[in-house]
């Protein structure tokens, strides 16, 4: 239990986790697992409640920090089917795989939807010892002697709450700590604005949609048109008796277009390879929300004395991983913690071992990799415009039988290719791309 602060009735904690997304609450759980007095706090109702229900796990990074996880948590089905979908306006090109192995323990990617799920794993922490508080928002964080000491709380618990450290997993918007002065306010180019769709289907009805079996699933990235063919991505998912629509695109990109990302989703709802697979469900949940994009070079400090960032609010994000790297990283969170804990040193010095955990795994090293990716669309906006148009119409021309010669056609098409995209171009975005993919 939380003991006495200064003899003044304050509850001191061994650590605060402000945030109880999944890099809070896995920081918090395995804090509780050691024995420390941890408490989590949550500004919503429950764990889960402000989080945009569906998405999906790894399961095979996953497993290392909750070994067989799947026996008990609330997964919605086992995804087996990738497609990615290059999108014109009445096509599309469409890239897959299927592998029924992914089907086997212990899977590959499990969707989830992240109300109930959050609410499982929040238990968890609690029923480790972490103590929760629902309903509790941390309006600042208080800073003494030039370190974080606590935070000052609003809503269940009201004032000042005082800790050793603090881990802070507020999500896409470290309010606190740009509002402390800790960090400056992530710019508009580095954000991403989503928004999705929840639609409710019989179970049968989206197994024999998407072709499925059981509780086998799919999931679609959608690119081109998916975003007007602006620089941004959709997906769809499955989920037992839902399915999830998203697409996100920059905000200082939705800003400079006077776009709505309302009205994207709507017509990325009516597309014709979309409509389809949607028709005859009833939305059951529409949320946007913010996710910082812009990698490895756009990342704030991480560590301060008393404090280290995690997740989201640390721009903990690529292309392929978001829920994966933040409980990663609460797990790093919560080993540092435990060092502090043990030496009784909040300081930079010793919390900085935090960073470097990130380094030693795959987190900041595929980060470092990908550092230029989000430079490459941001110097280029037209890419997918450009590069999943062509691509359609010279599948289009390619499916088309004309009464010539193969090779008339093949003249044809290459003179479609570079009347779209001259050789100059074509050859200089290759070697763009080969920089930054390398």
């Amino acid at each position: 239990m939380a003991k006495n602060f200064r003899n003044t009735g304050e509850k001191y904690y061994q650590v605060i986790v402000i945030g109880a997304g999944m890099a809070g609450i896995t920081a918090a759980y395995f804090l509780a697992k050691a024995g420390i007095e941890v408490l989590l706090l949550e500004r919503g109702p429950y764990p889960g409640s402000k989080s945009i229900s569906g998405g999906a796990v790894y399961s095979l990074p996953t497993r290392e920090l909750l070994p067989d996880f799947w026996e008990e948590a609330p997964f919605e089905r086992v995804l087996v089917d990738q497609q990615y979908w290059l999108m014109a306006e009445r096509s599309a090109v469409k890239l897959g795989f299927t592998s029924l192995e992914m089907d086997n323990e212990p899977y590959n990617r499990l969707s989830i939807m992240r109300a109930v799920f959050d609410r499982w794993y929040a238990e968890k922490a609690v029923s480790a010892g972490a103590e929760l508080l629902n309903s509790c928002k941390a309006e600042d964080l208080i800073c003494e002697n030039g370190r974080v000491s606590g935070v000052r709380a609003s809503g269940s618990r009201q004032g000042d709450i005082r800790a050793g450290m603090v881990i802070l997993a507020q999500g896409a918007n470290p309010i606190l700590a740009e509002r402390a002065g800790l960090i400056k306010k992530t710019g508009a180019s580095d954000m991403s604005l989503y928004v999705k769709e929840i639609i409710a289907f019989p179970e049968e009805v989206i197994n024999e949609r998407f072709n499925l079996t059981g509780n086998r699933g799919a999931v679609i990235g959608l690119l081109g048109e998916a975003t007007a063919g602006l620089p941004g991505t959709g997906s769809i998912y499955t989920f037992k008796e839902h399915v999830g629509i998203n697409v996100g695109v920059g905000v200082k990109t939705l800003t400079c277009k006077k776009l709505k990302i309302s009205e994207l989703i709507a017509t990325l709802k009516g597309h014709p390879m979309v409509e389809p697979l949607l028709r005859g469900g009833t939305t059951v949940e529409y949320l946007a929300h913010m996710i910082p994009e812009g990698g490895f070079n756009a990342m704030p400090p991480l560590v301060f004395d008393g404090m280290v960032i995690t997740g989201d609010s640390g721009g903990l994000v690529n292309g392929t991983h978001g829920i994966n790297l933040a409980m990663y990283s609460g797990k790093f969170a919560a080993d540092t913690a435990l060092e502090a804990i043990n030496r009784r040193d909040y300081s930079r010095r010793v919390l900085r071992g935090y960073r470097k955990k990130l380094e030693k795994s795959f987190i900041l090293k595929d980060m470092r990799a990908n550092r230029e990716v989000p430079g490459l669309f941001q110097k280029n906006p037209t890419l997918f415009a450009d590069y999943i148009g062509l691509v359609n119409s010279v599948s289009t021309h390619l499916s088309m039988v004309y009464p010539v010669s193969s090779r008339v056609k093949r003249k044809f098409i290459r003179h479609v290719v570079l009347n779209k995209q001259p050789l100059g171009k074509l050859l200089t975005d290759a070697l763009k791309a080969v920089r930054v993919f390398r």
